[in-house]
C-alpha cells in the first residue's frame, strides 16, 4: 500500500471507495509522488492519515462509513497541518462551502481532471487553491470581504482582462496560457500587474472580485 519513501518527494494519501478511480489516481500520480497510504472509509482514512503523517490527502467526499468531511474534521482536532484536496462527484453548493470552510486546500470534480491531476496536487501543496471551473463561483460564499480598494478592472490591459475571465473561471496557469497562447512565464507577469493594479494577493482574492464586481458572471 506504502510506497518507499527517498524524503525528496511530497507523501499523498488517497481516500476514495470507487476502485476506478483510485486506480486513475494512484496511476497519475506514483511517477511524482510517493502514495503512503490509501483507505476507503472513515475509520480507515483517519487512523492511516495520523500514523503516516502525509502531505496532502486526495479526498473524496463520499466514502463509507460517512463523508470526506468527517475525516477531515477528526484529523483536524490532532494534526491541523494535513493538506486536504477534495475529488468528488459532487458539484453542489452546499459541499464546495463545508469542504473550503473546513479549511480543504482546493477541491476538483471527477471527471474534469486526469493527466494535469500531479500538476493540480502541486498547485495545492505550495499554497494554491486548484479549483474546477464549475465550483468557482461558489467561493463567494465563503469570502467575508473583497478589498474595497480592489475595484478597479478598468485599470487592466484587454490582455490583462482576459487573464482575469480564465483565472476566475478556474483555469490553472497553465490551461491559462495554452488557451491565449502565451508562455507561463509571460502569464505570471501579467498575473503580477493585475495583482498590483487590483490590490488584491492571490487568485482566490482576484476570482471573488471578478464575480463580486460583475466583471464575470
Amino acid at each position: 500500500m506504502a510506497a518507499d519513501l527517498t524524503g525528496s518527494r511530497a507523501r499523498i494519501m488517497l481516500v476514495e471507495d470507487e476502485r476506478l478511480t483510485l486506480a486513475g489516481a494512484r496511476f497519475y500520480l506514483q511517477d511524482r509522488f510517493d502514495i503512503v497510504g490509501e483507505a476507503d472509509n472513515v475509520t480507515d482514512a483517519v487512523a492511516i492519515i495520523r500514523e503516516r503523517q502525509p502531505d496532502l490527502v486526495l479526498l473524496d467526499i463520499r466514502i463509507k462509513e460517512g463523508s470526506g468531511a468527517d475525516v477531515m474534521a477528526e484529523v483536524r482536532k490532532t494534526d491541523p497541518d494535513v493538506k486536504f484536496l477534495a475529488l468528488t462527484v459532487s458539484a453542489s453548493r452546499a459541499d464546495v462551502v463545508k469542504m473550503f470552510t473546513l479549511g480543504v486546500a482546493g477541491y476538483l470534480t471527477k471527471g474534469t481532471v486526469g493527466v494535469d491531476l500531479p500538476d493540480k496536487v502541486d498547485e495545492a501543496l505550495t499554497g494554491g487553491r486548484p479549483i474546477s471551473k464549475q465550483v468557482a463561483a461558489y467561493l463567494l460564499d465563503i469570502d467575508d470581504a473583497v478589498p474595497t480598494q480592489a475595484n478597479g478592472i478598468e485599470k487592466l490591459t484587454p490582455r490583462e482582462r482576459e487573464v482575469v475571465v480564465l483565472i476566475a473561471r478556474g483555469y490553472t496557469y497553465r490551461e491559462t496560457a495554452k488557451d491565449l497562447g502565451i508562455s507561463v512565464k509571460t502569464l505570471e507577469n501579467h498575473m503580477a500587474n493585475i495583482f498590483r493594479k487590483l490590490g488584491v494577493a492571490s487568485r482566490h482574492e482576484l476570482s471573488a472580485l471578478a464575480y463580486k464586481t460583475g466583471f464575470v458572471d
